[in-house]
């Protein structure tokens, strides 16, 4: 028997930007019966908002574990070896960047089971296209430390090897630490360091701009609780 597929779901970058699904995201989703998820509310929420009208049973979503990635749900391989479909989403943009769904593909690819990505956006590569910055070097560094010293010593040393390396760096934070974050790059980047900020990628509040050090102190947004990608770039 032919195993299912494992598709790769993207979801939108916020409520206010269900236009950037695609008609085939759309379709295949109605097809799916079990679907791999980080939250099971907004899952829900999302899944119909794109139109999916099966019922949920139990069971039908799998719940992700941030605090032990690794913890895989062998029924699911089972489920594929069956022949059947199943989806994997993220909270937010594409699956398996900055959440533990890679540890599921990976088991995926171990059980020789077809991984289908699917189209949709990225808030990454979305800041990165907008930065002006070098697209040919780059790096995703993901979230930084959470303790202020540790996040400040993080920062140079991208700095530095932004330098060395002629090579943008990429980094988020969680919504509501945005503020501080800015602070620390405002406070220990050199004041001719490239800092862009895209926040709200997609959506109506969209903001994307790049300043130098020194300018963005006399122009500092507020970024409380507005999903924001930060790029850093010096020469």
């Amino acid at each position: 028997m032919e195993k299912g597929t494992l598709f790769l779901i993207p979801a939108t970058l916020g409520e206010e930007g269900l236009s950037i699904i695609s008609q085939e995201v759309k379709d295949i989703v109605q097809q799916i019966d079990l679907f791999i998820v980080e939250n099971e509310k907004s899952a829900r929420r999302y899944l119909r908002s794109i139109g999916y009208k099966k019922e949920f049973s139990e069971g039908s979503l799998i719940l992700m574990d941030k605090n032990y990635p690794d913890k895989i749900d062998k029924s699911v391989f089972d489920y594929l070896g069956e022949g059947k479909d199943v989806g994997l989403l993220s909270e937010a943009g594409l699956p398996c960047i900055a959440d533990p769904g890679n540890y599921w593909v990976q088991h995926a690819h171990n059980y020789n089971v077809k991984v289908k990505p699917l189209t949709g956006s990225s808030a990454i590569i979305l800041a990165l296209i907008a930065s002006g910055f070098n697209g040919q070097q780059f790096r995703f560094n993901g979230y930084l430390p959470i303790k202020s010293s540790e996040r400040i010593s993080t920062l140079k040393k991208m700095e530095e090897i932004s330098v060395s390396k002629n090579e943008t760096q990429i980094f988020i934070e969680t919504p509501y630490r945005n503020n501080v974050l800015l602070d620390d790059i405002l406070r220990s980047c050199s004041s001719k360091t490239q800092l862009c900020i895209a926040s709200e990628l997609t959506l109506p509040a969209e903001f994307i701009k790049t300043l130098s050090i020194a300018d963005w102190k006399n122009n500092k947004p507020e970024l409380h609780h507005k999903p924001t990608v930060f790029l850093i770039y010096s020469k």
